[in-house]
């Protein structure tokens, strides 16, 4: 169970970061397009009393004894939110380090055991249950002692709509899996009062944007939610070769379709800076993380709910010497 929990941290943790570079990589082409499609994105403005930003010093000693400054390190608050559950489905730190010219990604996982104030304890994920993108910037910070002053928040039903604009991406659907997907494509429809197709064969074939998405949400066959974040994967890796491919003048539909299930605290001048420092340092290869780490954590089990319990001191440690020295 702990192998398959920890394969699962993984490639979600692939997944997340393949839509972020999608996002990026939409958002920077409207450098050359038209800024103006920025506008749609739901902007959300942090007041730092409001996030709990940590008092940390400004430098950080390396492992060769080195002192190294902090203030090169722009850290911001990536939130994969599901909101059938209403909660972020993943938590990533996106690091930008001008020095090395380097994007880093610190998942930070969502069964964490963290306090949320007033002596209330829960998981991780659930600080956007309580107070949405806001709060979990806050918890974060506290838990993590970040800096944390802004956040992107990527709602996964806007994929949908971009696999539908993009045309559809082929997928290779095994006889198991064509009643399921199926079923979640039915259910789906109903839940949005809009019509559906279902697939009638198992083999390679075009999944439109509905289709394709229920297949990502498949976890009932197979090895479960290992072989679930491996469908995701397939989705997310097809849907990024397709963009690559896509030609530059339909990327303002691209991005109009996108911008409603973004959420962001950047402003427009500030998102198209990050843009385009992904796309340069994305050049030089992402550097991925996750904490809690394997051997500073333990699975737990508190009134039957499964949590991880975790060193904080040498966790924060290990995750700092992550972001700004390594």
């Amino acid at each position: 169970m702990k192998e398959k929990r920890q394969k699962k941290k993984n490639k979600s943790l692939k997944a997340i970061s393949t839509i972020f570079i999608i996002v990026m990589l939409l958002l920077g082409v409207l450098l050359v397009v038209e800024t103006c499609y920025l506008g749609k994105i739901k902007s959300v403005k942090l007041n730092e009393s409001d996030i709990s930003i940590s008092s940390i010093p400004k430098t950080i000693e390396n492992d060769e004894g080195k002192e190294i400054s902090r203030n090169e390190v722009t850290n911001i608050l990536l939130l994969g939110v599901d909101n059938q559950e209403d909660a972020s489905d993943s938590i990533i730190v996106i690091s930008l380090d001008d020095t090395k010219k380097q994007i880093k990604m610190s998942s930070l996982l969502r069964d964490t055991y963290v306090f949320y104030g007033d002596d209330k304890v829960n998981k991780l994920n659930y600080a956007y249950h309580y107070g949405s993108a806001v709060n979990s910037v806050k918890v974060v910070n506290e838990e993590f002692k970040l800096d944390i002053k802004d956040f992107v928040k990527i709602d996964f039903g806007g994929l949908a709509n971009i696999i539908d604009t993009i045309g559809g991406v082929e997928v290779d659907i095994k006889h198991n899996e064509v009643s399921l997907l199926n079923s979640y494509v039915k259910s789906m429809s109903k839940a949005a009062e809009i019509s559906y197709t279902p697939i009638s064969k198992s083999g390679k074939q075009i999944l439109n944007g509905q289709q394709a998405v229920a297949y990502s949400r498949i976890r009932y066959v197979g090895n479960y939610d290992y072989e679930r974040t491996e469908r995701q994967r397939r989705v997310l890796n097809a849907v990024f070769d397709k963009i690559k491919n896509t030609p530059i003048t339909k990327y303002p539909d691209l991005v109009s379709k996108l911008a409603p299930y973004l959420e962001t605290s950047l402003s427009n001048t500030e998102m198209l800076s990050l843009c385009s420092k992904v796309m340069m340092y994305g050049k030089n290869g992402i550097k991925e993380t996750r904490c809690p780490y394997d051997d500073l954590k333990t699975d737990s089990e508190i009134k039957g709910i499964f949590y991880l319990k975790w060193d904080k001191d040498k966790n924060i440690d290990k995750l700092h010497k992550f972001i700004y020295t390594q």
